[in-house]
């Protein structure tokens, strides 16, 4: 077996997940991480009701044989791969998981602590600290190589390390034996292909394949099998071949900063930079309502223009990718502006339910009519000012700093070659931005730029303070994805509505954001659970550490036939 003193950072990442203890972990985090699993929950429930779905759990039964574990929501008997597999992909179908800076990690992070806690009947708060150490390390992960091919849910590489980590807590591994696990998870990491996932059911294997690995992983190591230690940093290796720059240092800070506090919950089925846009449209009917004392009827509105980030914008332009988009996909439309704001104005609210095939198909015509009114913009400002909210819990400004400049131009082009265009820095949105306010910003910008390219030029880059995710102030941290919303009805008057922050993200007040989850959880799991059950187990989850039985937790979590 390969030497812990040899430090890799896959062992430096071991020896911490294996260190890390209940008492440890800032109470915040645990809030967070408890409200992550409600949402994984919330979504696996909604999800199971999906054709999709349903073929998932059906597969997961059989494919992977039988067992003691059962199938959530189902209650159905399978084995803990086969649990562990459906969960991960029932929370991705719709996209309705949670999210942290730099991955979403729940499918994961959520799947393996709980069932396979439930199968060990362990104790709660090792369920909830292998969980938090699987966010911690996913997330970081993911940031290492944000300047690359992939983004967001397709970093499906994450779950491998993640499930392994947990499961290697899990089982009680020795520091030595889960650096041996992370190591066989990253030996053969997923590459996710846009086709596949912007439209087909192929993505609800996003999360599921490589969870199951990672789970697999453990088991090996558990045995003596051993792994490449250096399988991250080696020049052959997964940051290299992941990455057109790749950012160890963004793995680094391990319980001084923690990712976990950046959890965002998802009160909308869709993908994140729809959320601030439904939020806004949302609102604006219930101000229309509150003042008319009617509902706004979807005929008479004309013309929706949204104004959104880049990230939003380029989001709705990936959704497009492959023959297989259909705006009335209930995969396509999780990343579809119009198609949301449609669903939104028609059906006065956004819930798994709107999504299922069987509710989209007698609505088409009328969700593609309203669609097509819907114009989306890029708004350079809401970026800037995006990029501006993030720096001072980030501080990437400091990261930069840090940085090549050669390097990042070859990464910015190299993004810019995949994609076929310069991903939100278009001529026209430049020219519009410094046609308003961004003159200003601009020069405030290059002076600051003359500054930072004059360090760089008289020094080497490595020549700064080395840039650590424990610098950053992630419990302030906030994602945002801004979106402004006018709505033009048939008589000339203008709705309008602004919203920055999602509603569940990063930056509102824990407890309003813990009302928005509860309620998702009762929307979602109330109907085969029953309201009342469902809220007794979100309160269950809410104390997840006191709870006597995980075991029977799960059990609760199923719907009784």
């Amino acid at each position: 077996m390969q030497n812990l003193n040899q430090k890799t950072l896959i062992s430096e990442i071991a020896e911490w997940a294996s260190a890390l203890k209940f008492e440890q972990i800032p109470d915040r985090v645990k809030d967070k991480a408890k409200l992550q699993i409600l949402s994984v929950l919330a979504a696996i429930h909604s999800s199971a009701h999906t054709r999709a779905g349903k073929i998932l759990l059906d597969t997961a039964k059989h494919f992977y044989g039988a067992g003691k574990s059962l199938l959530v929501p189902t209650g159905e008997k399978a084995s803990l791969p086969g649990s562990v597999f459906a969960a991960a992909g029932l929370s991705v179908a719709q996209d309705y998981d949670d999210y942290l800076a730099f991955g979403h990690t729940g499918h994961s992070a959520v799947s393996v602590p709980l069932l396979l806690g439930a199968a060990l009947e362990a104790d709660p708060r090792e369920i909830l600290t292998a969980q938090i150490i699987a966010n911690e390390i996913e997330g970081r992960i993911g940031g290492s190589v944000i300047l690359g091919p992939h983004n967001g849910q397709t970093w499906s590489f994450i779950h491998l390390i993640g499930a392994a980590a947990a499961a290697s807590r899990m089982l009680g591994l020795s520091p030595e034996k889960t650096a041996q696990a992370l190591a066989i998870s990253f030996y053969q990491p997923p590459y996710v292909l846009p086709p596949g996932f912007m439209g087909p059911d192929s993505k609800l294997l996003t999360g599921a394949l490589p969870t199951v690995t990672g789970l697999q992983a453990a088991y090996l190591a558990e045995k003596g099998f051993t792994g490449a230690l250096d399988i991250l940093e080696n020049h052959q290796g997964f940051l290299n071949h992941f990455s057109y720059y790749p950012l160890p240092m963004m793995i680094s800070g391990l319980g001084k900063a923690w990712v976990t506090d950046t959890l965002a919950y998802k009160i909308y089925p869709g993908c994140a930079y729809i959320d601030t846009t439904v939020d806004a449209v949302l609102d604006l009917m219930a101000g229309y309502k509150a003042d008319t004392g009617k509902d706004l009827d979807p005929e008479d509105v004309t013309e929706i223009t949204v104004r959104a980030t880049a990230l939003t914008v380029e989001m709705d332009n990936l959704s497009k990718v492959g023959i297989s988009f259909d705006p009335l996909n209930p995969v396509s439309i999780n990343f579809s502006i119009p198609g949301n704001v449609a669903i939104a104005l028609l059906k006065k609210k956004l819930t798994g339910e709107e999504l299922r095939e069987e509710n989209l198909n007698p609505d088409a015509e009328q969700i593609k009519l309203i669609a097509g009114r819907v114009k989306l913009v890029h708004d350079l400002e809401l970026t800037v000012e995006m990029i501006r909210k993030m720096n001072p819990s980030l501080k990437i400004t400091e990261l930069f700093r840090s940085l090549s400049l050669l390097k990042l131009a070859r990464a910015r082009n190299r993004i810019a070659k995949q994609y076929g265009r310069r991903m939100g820095l278009e001529l026209e949105s430049v020219l519009d931005y410094l046609r308003g306010k961004g003159a200003q910003a601009l020069l405030t910008v290059g002076r600051d730029l003359r500054v930072r390219v004059g360090r760089w030029i008289a020094s080497e880059p490595d020549t700064f303070k080395t840039w650590s995710l424990a610098d950053a102030d992630l419990e302030n941290f906030t994602m945002p994805f801004s979106a402004k919303v006018s709505v033009k009805l048939r008589d000339g008057k203008i709705l309008e509505r602004r919203q920055d922050i999602p509603k569940g993200g990063p930056g509102g007040p824990l407890e309003e954001r813990k009302k928005l989850v509860v309620k998702k959880f009762v929307t979602e799991a109330g109907p085969g659970l029953g309201e009342k059950a469902a809220r007794e187990i979100a309160a269950k989850i809410l104390e997840l550490e006191k709870i006597s039985s995980v075991k029977q937790l799960v059990e609760d979590l199923c719907v009784q036939k």
